[in-house]
């Protein structure tokens, strides 16, 4: 038997894998990811609100975001986002922190 994930497990395991990372970080797709390097500033909470919405609704299953909520630290340089997604598998509740 073989331990793959699926369906909407899988889904969420992509979600974070996205958010976690950073653009310009992967060689072969230096677009993907969050641009963290440049919207970790002060008064750029809005646009690393908007970074971090265009991964979620580009990911493959998501349909659209019903609740999103997030939490900037300037200080350590940390954010967690909560969201409450539609998607192909139904109601998703989403917790990441990066």
């Amino acid at each position: 038997m073989q331990g793959f994930a699926r369906d909407s497990i899988a889904l969420r395991l992509n979600l974070v894998t996205r958010l976690r990372s950073w653009r310009d970080d992967c060689f072969f797709a230096p677009e993907e990811g969050v641009d963290y390097n440049n919207l970790l500033d002060i008064g750029t909470k809005r646009l690393l609100d908007l970074d971090v919405r265009r991964v979620i609704l580009q990911s493959e299953g998501v349909i659209r975001i019903r609740d999103y909520e997030s939490t900037l630290n300037r200080d350590s340089r940390d954010i967690s986002v909560e969201a409450t997604l539609e998607t192909i598998f139904g109601k998703l509740s989403l917790k990441v922190a990066v």
